[in-house]
């Protein structure tokens, strides 16, 4: 199993659903992927659950805050990023031209928190780890596969996230799609949104070993398929929705393919 005890700064190390029902929700991933769900209950009774697989924690659960339900935010993927300092990376943020969306904020002794918007309006998570690293399993059923950031303008992106989180864009052929390299690895991508209209966004891709069985299993459970299952050079992949309308993708990842 692709197990992950810890991740380098820069890299993605979790993702988690916020949405409008969590119990709807551990009901219907449970039967899509197979995961049980562990509640952790802070001192304001507020409740994050872990999804786990072979009793190891790969993603997260909770319920939309009151300013999500406000903001008329939907029911949404989220992807967190690992830093090594989460004040440093907050600091960093306005001067590269994007906005934090509040304070660093203290995950009990899980780890520090700082939600930040890019100049493009896509939101994510900077993770400061203590207790918890981030998905324990990583491309392999049911886990955390691949990120990728949808958005209006790519250069722009990349230039905020190369200059707060250390990354470099590498050119993937004349669609305009970026490589995200850290380090020596290419550990994500951004790509151009399809149309005007789509809001810039992370997307969220889990790892399954059936694309099509997996797809027909969604239906089944009253989500939908988006995008039918279609062959790319990283593998086969679909668009999915879950039965509250939350969005991400699975793929069954082509194990000759090599995006270095």
């Amino acid at each position: 199993m692709a197990e992950r005890n810890s991740y380098a700064h820069g890299d993605f190390n979790w993702v988690d659903l916020a949405t409008d029902n969590p119990d709807a929700a551990k009901t219907f991933y449970s039967a899509l992927f197979g995961w049980s769900f562990v509640d952790d209950i802070d001192e304001s009774g507020n409740i994050y659950s872990l999804g786990l697989k072979n009793d190891r924690p790969v993603v997260g659960l909770m319920a939309k805050t009151p300013e999500m339900v406000e903001m008329g935010v939907p029911n949404v993927w989220e992807t967190y990023i690992k830093v090594d300092d989460a004040d440093a990376a907050l600091a960093g943020v306005e001067p590269a031209g994007g906005t934090p969306m509040g304070p660093v904020m203290q995950a009990a002794q899980a780890g520090r928190l700082a939600v930040v918007t890019d100049p493009t309006g896509g939101v994510v998570m900077l993770w400061e780890p203590i207790d918890h690293q981030g998905a324990h399993f990583k491309s392999e059923h049911g886990a955390l596969c691949w990120n990728e950031l949808v958005t209006s303008d790519v250069d722009a992106a990349m230039a905020f996230y190369s200059a707060v989180l250390g990354w470099t864009p590498v050119k993937m052929g004349d669609g305009g799609v970026v490589g995200i390299r850290q380090g020596t690895e290419i550990i994500g991508t951004a790509t151009p949104a399809p149309h005007d209209g789509v809001p810039s966004h992370w997307a969220v891709y889990l790892a399954v070993n059936d694309c099509d069985a997996v797809a027909d299993h969604c239906r089944s459970l009253g989500g939908s398929v988006n995008v039918a299952p279609m062959d790319t050079p990283p593998g086969r992949m679909a668009q999915l929705a879950d039965d509250q309308g939350a969005i991400f993708w699975v793929i069954t990842p082509d194990p000759d393919f090599s995006m270095d």
